[in-house]
């Protein structure tokens, strides 16, 4: 049986991993910093301890031995630095480490693996940390796997984005839609992105880097008019011009309106699993859990909502107005 360690296991993705792969019949001991109760069962063991504590995590790992480890949660180099240290490199026959789209230079195209990667203004800080922290895992002479994928969904997302719009769209509520320019957009299912990282543990491919997605291209329209048409309700999208809004995109939308969309040829290539769960079929899922759960999450960085959404009824008043003296006029 291999033994598996999952960096992370309390929140979206990590959880969705290992419980997909306790339930494929592996060991696996989950690694978190313990301040979320873990709400499944069958692992072997749950490591408890802040990653960027060195001493505290070479401890808690010494004798353990694992072939394969997922590391969820690393976001910089000294999270990455800290766990190889200290591993137990011999018994090591992968290292599987999520990263993103977002450390490639452009977003205006689809990108491929050999794209430069570097700074984006786009994605700031975060993306040259994942920068820095691949280039270490690239570095380090361990048998590793990169991830980089595009946007996430499912169930127990813990970002405030799929449920955003099926909360506005239950209650009846406008969306501003940043307008402005032309934007496609990939997502992936994390259904399907867990069996990616089982293929990609059982696959032969070593010190090897993947884009992973689905390659469906969704505008923000058809993001949100899918959700409705799964609800049964008609949206209210409420275009909001991103010349004249007076404030960035994020402040009153769950994504930045920017292309992110990667090239998947070298994952169909080398024979790993290809995300095949489209859109809708994924949303569906999401919602029957939402409807289920009814999750209460947000987002601080959308505090802008009301005010675009005022600023686009005064527009509409005063274009009315015009008419109206148009009309008299005449």
């Amino acid at each position: 049986m291999k033994s598996i360690l999952v960096m992370g296991g309390s929140d979206f993705i990590g959880s969705a991993l290992a419980k997909y792969l306790i339930k494929s019949g592996y060991k696996v001991d989950i690694f978190t910093p313990g301040e979320k109760r873990i709400s499944y069962k069958g692992f072997n063991r749950h490591l408890i301890c802040d990653r960027i504590q060195r001493d505290k995590v070479k401890k808690i790992l010494e004798g353990k031995k694992y072939e394969y480890i997922f590391d969820i949660t690393a976001y910089t180099k000294e999270d990455v630095e800290i766990l190889i240290d200290a591993i137990d490199k011999d018994s090591l026959k992968k290292y599987i480490v999520l990263s993103a789209g977002a450390v490639y230079k452009d977003c205006t195209k689809r990108m491929k693996e050999d794209s430069e990667k570097g700074k984006n203004e786009n994605w700031g800080d975060y993306a040259l940390k994942m920068k820095e922290a691949e280039d270490f895992v690239i570095s380090s002479g361990i048998p590793y796997v990169i991830v980089r994928s595009t946007y996430i969904y499912g169930e127990h997302n813990n970002l405030y984005r799929e449920t955003y719009f099926f909360d506005r769209i239950e209650r009846g509520e406008a969306i501003p839609v940043p307008r402005g320019k032309s934007v496609n957009n990939q997502f992936i299912y994390i259904g399907d992105l867990v069996k990616v990282f089982k293929s990609l543990m059982n696959s032969s491919r070593v010190r090897e880097d993947y884009n992973v997605t689905n390659p469906q291209l969704i505008s923000w329209n058809e993001l949100i008019q899918t959700c409705g048409e799964i609800i049964g309700k008609t949206p209210i999208i409420k275009p909001i011009d991103v010349n004249k809004a007076g404030c960035e995109e994020r402040s009153y939308f769950p994504f930045m309106h920017i292309d992110f969309s990667l090239d998947i040829d070298k994952l169909i290539e080398h024979g790993i699993y290809i995300p095949n769960i489209l859109l809708k079929e994924g949303l569906t899922k999401t919602y029957k859990w939402y409807k289920k759960s009814k999750p209460k999450l947000s987002d601080n960085k959308m505090d802008k909502i009301d005010f675009v959404l005022k600023q686009t009824q005064k527009e509409g008043n005063d274009d009315k107005s015009i008419h109206s003296e148009l009309c008299k006029q005449g």
